[in-house]
């Protein structure tokens, strides 16, 4: 059995910091450094393949600013997650220029031990898909060309539809209960998404018995079941894996 926990977080500018970078280069751009953002939202999807390619979805969590404290608690938080998870990979997509940055950041300001997985003695950039280490599958898809896939792209051409990743790329900061209650749904679908695009490629890389659409459905099926989502959320799902269904009936994708 393979163990993988699919981890993001939301991020917003913090316009303090900006000022302060500011300060020191009045040539940035305005909200240029990464550096001056703070997390105000994560998730994390526990997922298990066996060697025959049975997916097992385990538990969602996720954490917000909202009710869960500020960006210190979200982190606290998700670092406790993933310090019980030595045993898995940590799979993010575009992870190692954003969420293990501003992570790494977050565990400097507030004295926190990274998990094992970020740690330096690991090295980040190190792309081997194995317990107790981070893999980036953006990175991994990336490769050594220059090409980098918007993971929506991917997705599309899995077989889901443009309207579950609308408003995917840009997530602000709410100020409302009915705002948190989006954000967090938003960043639960986002962890489940970067499960299906990687279960794709595990079979792409040789994985036995993973089936793409059967995955998705699969996935997407369970968080409709188990996750606390808003109205509007269970209906791009149940959308969705209608959808899925009517493909996987018209034509079966190649079994391994």
């Amino acid at each position: 059995m393979r163990k993988f926990t699919y981890i993001d977080t939301e991020s917003a500018w913090d316009e303090r910091l900006h000022a302060a970078s500011l300060r020191i280069n009045p040539h940035l751009m305005p909200f240029h450094r990464i550096a001056s953002r703070r997390i105000f939202a994560a998730a994390a999807f526990d997922v298990g393949v066996s060697d025959e390619g049975a997916i097992t979805c385990e538990s969602i969590t996720r954490w917000a600013a909202d009710k869960d404290g500020d960006e210190r608690q979200v982190v606290r938080d998700l670092f406790c997650h993933l310090h019980a998870r030595t045993d898995r990979t940590v799979v993010g997509y575009g992870s190692i220029a954003t969420d293990a940055q501003l992570l790494q950041l977050a565990a400097q300001e507030y004295s926190l031990p990274l998990p094992l997985h970020f740690k330096a003695e690991r090295p980040r950039h190190e792309r081997v898909d194995s317990p107790g280490r981070h893999f980036d599958l953006g990175l991994a898809m990336k490769g050594r060309s220059k090409t980098w896939h918007h993971m929506s792209e991917i997705l599309v051409r899995i077989g889901l539809p443009a309207f579950l990743m609308s408003g995917k790329k840009h997530v602000r900061f709410p100020h409302n209960d009915q705002g948190w209650d989006d954000v967090c749904a938003h960043v639960q679908l986002d962890c489940a998404l970067l499960s299906i695009a990687h279960l794709a490629w595990l079979r792409s890389q040789g994985h036995p018995g993973i089936d793409s659409w059967t995955a998705a459905l699969a996935v997407l099926e369970w968080l409709r079941r188990s996750a606390n989502l808003t109205d509007d959320m269970q209906n791009k799902l149940r959308r969705t894996c209608a959808g899925l269904e009517l493909m996987i009936g018209d034509e079966q994708p190649l079994a391994a």
